[in-house]
């Protein structure tokens, strides 16, 4: 596929439902700065829109992506039209309730403080996991469009996959720490790992800079896919004997990050700052994907590639 063929507004156009929600979700971001900015009350020592704000950028990017992405599925494309319905319709869901809990000044995530808030929580998890079950639907229709590219279509499956992972991810954070059972006061889950939430972090992303983070591996898994297309971008430019080897190389190297991320923060330990434990496993990481691409790439010199 040529690269004026591969990137053009009507492919970020495809799926109706998803473009419209990137386009309010990016005025909606607009509208956030200045209350982000200006709106002194705070949550958790950031302020009380820091949160919708990261999770209006966060759709701009997943909807556009998967509107883009939608727009090389013609075998069941209906499905996978009602699928991104499904995310955009779950998405926006989300994010209202984000906005509705923050403009009161109350955490959306982990909040069973009260009947009310319990309500919310449990349709905010019962809607990202349907938009969990809809990128795995899309991820396996993807993978089965025998009209296009092989390239193209295994660049894409895998990221859309560790997309889904990255997503899933997300449960870790859920379950109540031992010192919220010991303590209660109407939270049960929580994203740092060895202190509670809301200590120092990282400007704007907020990962803890003095214990373990989920939100880590979380959000560079939930961005596998713009990974995938980065890959799948570069696969025009190099020679053909490397493009099928960094595609799967790239790919399972990228989910190897994340799982060795969320392993550190696991550990309670921050990302800002890795243990040679940590750095050891990144180095083992990047021999083993430099060992498969080698082998890869010589074997493929044997046979033909595929198409």
């Amino acid at each position: 596929m040529q690269p004026k063929n591969l990137f053009t507004l009507a492919r970020l156009k495809n799926a109706k439902p998803l473009y419209s929600l990137a386009v309010i979700s990016l005025i909606g971001a607009f509208v956030l700065v200045p209350l982000w900015m200006f709106d002194p009350r705070t949550l958790g020592g950031v302020s009380v829109w820091e949160k919708p704000l990261k999770f209006f950028i966060s759709s701009v990017i997943f909807s556009i992506t998967y509107s883009w992405l939608s727009s090389f599925i013609t075998r069941g494309s209906r499905w996978v039209k009602i699928s991104g319905l499904f995310i955009a319709v779950s998405l926006a869901v989300e994010l209202v309730l984000i906005v509705a809990m923050a403009s009161i000044g109350q955490t959306s995530h982990f909040n069973v403080s009260s009947a009310t808030s319990i309500v919310i929580w449990s349709l905010m998890a019962t809607f990202i996991s349907i938009v969990l079950f809809s990128t795995l639907f899309i991820s396996t229709m993807i993978l089965m469009q025998k009209d296009q590219e092989f390239n193209l279509r295994l660049a894409l499956a895998l990221g859309s996959f560790n997309t889904a992972v990255g997503m899933g991810l997300a449960y870790l954070m859920t379950s109540p720490t031992a010192n919220q059972l010991a303590n209660f006061q109407g939270i049960a889950g929580s994203h740092s790992v060895g202190v509670s939430d809301g200590g120092p972090g990282l400007p704007f992303f907020g990962w803890s800079t003095v214990a373990g983070d989920l939100r880590v591996g979380h959000f560079f898994g939930l961005h596998s896919i713009q990974v995938a297309v980065v890959l799948l971008a570069t696969t025009l430019v190099v020679p053909v004997m490397f493009r099928v080897p960094l595609l799967i190389v790239g790919n399972l190297t990228w989910l190897g990050f994340v799982g060795l991320v969320t392993w550190q923060s696991l550990r309670a330990e921050p990302f800002s700052a890795p243990s040679q434990l940590t750095l050891t496993g990144f180095g083992a990481l990047l021999g083993v994907a430099a060992v498969s691409f080698a082998i890869l790439v010589i074997s493929g010199r044997r046979q033909p590639s595929g198409k």
